[in-house]
């Protein structure tokens, strides 16, 4: 008899323990997964089933090779709802054969034990709405994504633009102003009275590591900056000039007065620490 209850008592913490795990949201296996798809879907289907967190295809068409791939970038978890229970987050990245790569975030929550998906968030194509990541903090949702801002384009994101939501049923509230951040900051160069150049020590990233620098000159003056390294590159990003160099030497003969704008980028595969000399003449 006490054994017949033992079985009994060991059916029903074991019952509860696989009901209580199966209720987690952390429990799904969100890189073998089928994703309902808007920037990746085709003419057939919407869904898409990812291995260890990819996915990818090719088809013959007309003499033409489509290709598609998928790829689930990030997962983050939080109660966005108030009742208990975390929902996730699921950052996604797509390309159909071309140069864009589309980015979308799906929420899940979880019902009867299985996840459901809530709504997709859409982004962009990398530097115009890119999603670079998400968060949950203390209920609120926080994405941030790419803007080209200023000198940026396509291929390369300037500012980080952050927006904060509230989800309400299955839509978002924006709960505060967007906030930008500049991803490559300038730092004022700034000479020692008397003095026509600076040396300036840096360390870089991994490429593409950049830094950016602003110093303020007049027209008819020569802007030069060098380095020791052969794995810098140099760029004038903002200002009139005329370039006599512009790649592993920045020379500019300068054709207006204001703040001019130079990037240094490290042109390796490992991190870079070396310096460079800025001088105005």
């Amino acid at each position: 008899m006490r054994a017949k209850y033992a079985a009994v008592l060991l059916a029903l913490l074991l019952g509860s323990y696989a009901i209580s795990a199966q209720g987690s949201i952390r429990d799904v296996d969100f890189q073998n997964f089928t994703y309902e798809v808007e920037f990746c879907r085709n003419e057939l289907t919407d869904k898409i089933t990812v291995t260890n967190g990819n996915f990818s295809e090719e088809k013959e068409v007309d003499g033409y090779t489509e290709r598609r791939y998928f790829e689930v970038y990030g997962e983050v978890f939080g109660d966005l709802t108030g009742d208990g229970a975390e929902e996730a987050v699921v950052l996604s990245i797509c390309n159909t054969g071309g140069t864009g790569n589309f980015s979308e975030a799906y929420i899940f929550s979880m019902s009867e034990g299985e996840p459901v998906l809530r709504l997709t968030i859409e982004g962009g194509d990398r530097a115009y709405g890119g999603l670079r990541e998400a968060r949950i903090e203390k209920g609120i949702l926080i994405i941030e994504s790419n803007d080209p801002g200023e000198f940026g384009a396509n291929c390369c994101a300037e500012v980080a633009v952050t927006r904060r939501y509230r989800l309400k049923g299955d839509s978002l509230e924006e709960t505060a102003p967007p906030e930008r951040r500049d991803l490559y900051p300038a730092e004022r160069v700034e000479f020692d009275k008397g003095s026509y150049s600076k040396e300036i020590q840096i360390e870089l990233g991994e490429d593409p590591g950049i830094k950016r620098f602003v110093i303020s000159a007049s027209k008819g003056q020569r802007l030069t900056v060098n380095s020791p390294s052969d794995k810098v590159r140099f760029r004038l990003v903002k200002g009139e000039a005329e370039m006599e160099e512009e790649n592993k030497t920045l020379v500019a003969d300068l054709q207006e007065d204001g703040d001019f704008i130079f990037e240094v980028r490290n042109f390796s595969e490992s991190e870079l620490s070396t310096s460079i000399t800025v001088s105005v003449r």
